[in-house]
């Protein structure tokens, strides 16, 4: 830790933090704060790189229809986006497709490759979907189309037929990254192609938009995936793209952007038009040169964000009615609601019941299903111990989307409630345990802490945010925010600062001016009309004594 203070000039506490995640040389300490693009690995570390871009490359060259089909989240329209921009740079005849949530569902499906056909496709090109797709592979073979897919999704047990898969959970896949989001790989691919070019692009300008996709989605911000989103996040605020620079103006996003901006802010206005939209809106906003045409698009995603959170308010607070017994493993809960939400609702569901969550959404078509974990336990192995009594599933160890025949929801509640033994048991007393990262020293300006600590971002999975326990502040003042959140001033030693604890109105009654109390807190930066303040974010508040951690 010494050696991490003297060599980089960082106070103990942060010093102390790198040490506890593993980063105990100042060479490794280095390369975290300031991760050089010189660490990307090769695109060619995919097995099955160079029969794509081969295919690619020869596609252009004799002027064949590309198309791409993508998917309606913002891993599936930024890798849409990523690919079109690459290959549109170097002269390819491309096109693109993506899926209506409803009308379509998820995945590659033949009616979307006959769809491509339409377009005159040769190639077609299957973003964050596809691995499980064998049905629709099939058909492509059927019509003369050569099929690539670039994806991250769980293999199934059958691997379709296609002319490359690109997906680093294959076991064969050769990548040394695990976990990536499918706007990674299709960047692989991107560069794959760019560097075979004779131009001889690299393709990093596009780094901002996979940034975005990659901590939209989820995956650990560690290895690569850090490495691109921190320079992706470090120029964002510049993007001269007027679709992404038309977006952030309405997500009140300005200056130096954060994960915690994109997953927010951002991230929900493009998911948006995915839930209860199209996200060919969100795509074309991406693609648009004209500034205005860009905005008119930006205030679309803008405003249908609006209509989903309402939507989405009003499913939480029936989904919440249906709370579970005790004794169930993962919960399952289910109603005539938009499908649009039901990714969000699972999620809010797991924050509360500290459960995994499956939400169904059933209507006169049928029924599907979004599920979402907690970390350590693999949602897409319990359901795979249910599979007889659905349709289709599939996703990742986090997050996966089932379809189910009405007439299975309540076997599958019976059958999930079962279901998680050991594995589950063990996921549930890791997340419930309170992990502190350093005790928070107020001899130090809490300004220049905040400040080094945020040298540690992106934060994310994998990296999360630093966790200070915070001995005896007292509450100088307190107001609630619209009815759910309370904001503080806290004296903590010779300083004070605001203190948020975000959907725990309630706490009013025990933080009342003058009272003294215990806490573990995030210390960020409120940036907020041209000031940075520093702030700190309640996790756990004890007014009674010590806050019990692990």
């Amino acid at each position: 830790m010494e050696a991490l203070q003297e060599g980089l000039g960082l106070i103990p506490v942060t010093a102390q933090i790198l040490v506890c995640r593993g980063i105990d040389s100042v060479c490794a300490a280095q390369s975290f704060l300031d991760p050089s693009l010189d660490e990307l690995h090769s695109p060619f570390s995919f097995v099955q790189m160079e029969p794509a871009v081969e295919r690619l490359l020869a596609a252009i060259e004799r002027g064949e229809r590309i198309v791409v089909h993508g998917d309606y989240d913002v891993d599936g329209i930024t890798g849409t986006v990523v690919l079109l921009l690459a290959l549109r740079a170097i002269g390819a005849d491309i096109d693109y497709l993506v899926p209506h949530r409803v009308d379509d569902g998820y995945g590659l499906k033949p009616r979307g490759v006959n769809r491509a056909h339409k377009k005159g496709a040769k190639v077609l090109i299957a973003v964050d979907c596809g691995t499980t797709d064998c049905v629709a592979a099939a058909r492509a073979r059927e019509l003369g189309i050569d099929l690539i897919i670039v994806d991250h999704h769980e293999p199934g047990d059958e691997i379709p037929q296609a002319t490359a898969i690109l997906n680093p959970r294959l076991p064969d896949a050769g990548y040394p990254e695990h976990d990536m989001a499918a706007v990674g790989v299709a960047f692989k691919l991107a560069r794959g192609v760019l560097e075979r070019h004779p131009r001889g692009l690299r393709g990093t300008t596009l780094l901002k938009l996979v940034a975005l996709g990659t901590v939209a989605d989820m995956v650990p911000l560690t290895g690569e995936n850090r490495v691109i989103a921190y320079h992706g996040l470090q120029t964002m605020g510049e993007t001269v793209n007027p679709g992404l620079r038309a977006l952030m103006d309405f997500s009140g996003v300005r200056g130096r952007i954060t994960s915690t901006d994109i997953g927010f802010r951002i991230a929900p206005r493009i998911n948006a038009v995915g839930r209860i939209g199209h996200p060919k809106d969100a795509v074309e906003m991406f693609l648009a040169d004209d500034p205005g045409e860009a905005r008119r698009l930006a205030e679309l995603l803008h405003k249908t964000n609006a209509k989903r959170k309402k939507i989405q308010d009003e499913v939480i607070e029936e989904a919440l009615k249906q709370k579970p017994r005790d004794t169930a493993s993962v919960v399952v809960v289910a109603g005539e609601w938009n499908r649009g939400v039901i990714g969000i609702v699972a999620a809010r569901l797991v924050q509360e019941w500290g459960k995994p969550a499956v939400v169904i959404a059933i209507d006169e078509t049928g029924a599907v299903g979004s599920a979402r974990s907690i970390p350590g336990f693999d949602i897409v192995g319990a359901l795979r111990k249910v599979s007889n009594l659905l349709e289709e599933f599939g996703g990742h160890p986090q997050a996966a989307g089932v379809t189910i025949r009405s007439e299975n929801v309540e076997p599958l509640r019976e059958a999930l409630a079962l279901t998680g033994g050991k594995e589950l048991e063990l996921a549930m007393q890791q997340s419930a345990e309170i992990i502190c990262d350093a005790e928070l020293d107020f001899e130090t300006s809490l300004s220049y802490l905040a400040r080094e600590l945020e040298r540690l971002g992106p934060f994310g999975i994998g990296n999360p945010q630093p966790r200070l326990l915070c001995r005896d502040l007292r509450v100088e003042s307190q107001r609630v925010i619209k009815d759910q959140h309370l904001k503080l001033r806290v004296a903590c030693g010779e300083q004070s600062v605001d203190a948020i604890a975000w959907r725990r109105s309630k706490l009013a009654e025990d933080l009342t001016e003058g009272v003294r109390f215990d806490a573990v807190a995030e210390l960020t930066i409120n940036r907020w009309r041209g000031r940075s303040d520093p702030q700190l974010e309640l996790i756990e508040v004890n007014v009674d004594g010590p806050v019990t951690i692990a």
